[in-house]
């Protein structure tokens, strides 16, 4: 579900759009085949419940291994479908992981959920094909 305030963000210019979710590069990156994108933003789409939850519960057990490797995975996925701002923020959190700040890591991870939760909502949008035309 969206939050109001991600609600309110979603109205965001056309160059903040496209540092959340840049359709234009993701379509490039695989050679304008929007079947194929379609199908890799389902299957990121699909994966970030997952890894934030491996990010959360590693954060709650202050496991930094654990989040470390989450919030690569996490950057890859967002690299993947050319997601700047996520990219941003998983590699925020990596580094703060790898260094053992667990502080700087919670500020990171917040960062993260707060923008993996509008990525999916524009993600959501090229399942449907409105933002692919």
């Amino acid at each position: 579900m969206i939050s109001l305030r991600t609600s309110r963000t979603m109205t965001e210019t056309p160059q903040r759009y496209a540092e959340v979710f840049d359709v234009r590069a993701a379509l490039s990156s695989v050679g304008g085949d929007r079947e194929y994108l379609a199908e890799l933003v389902g299957l990121v789409n699909a994966a970030w419940p997952t890894v934030l939850g491996d990010i959360r519960e590693g954060m709650s057990r202050g496991d930094l291994r654990t989040v470390e490797a989450s919030a690569r995975l996490a950057k890859s996925a967002a690299r993947n479908v050319s997601a700047k701002r996520a990219y941003e923020c998983a590699l925020q959190l990596e580094t703060a992981a790898s260094r053992g700040d667990l502080v700087d890591a919670q500020g990171a991870m917040e960062k993260l959920e707060r923008e993996a939760e509008m990525l999916r909502f524009y993600l959501g949008m090229v399942g449907d094909g409105s933002c692919l035309d």
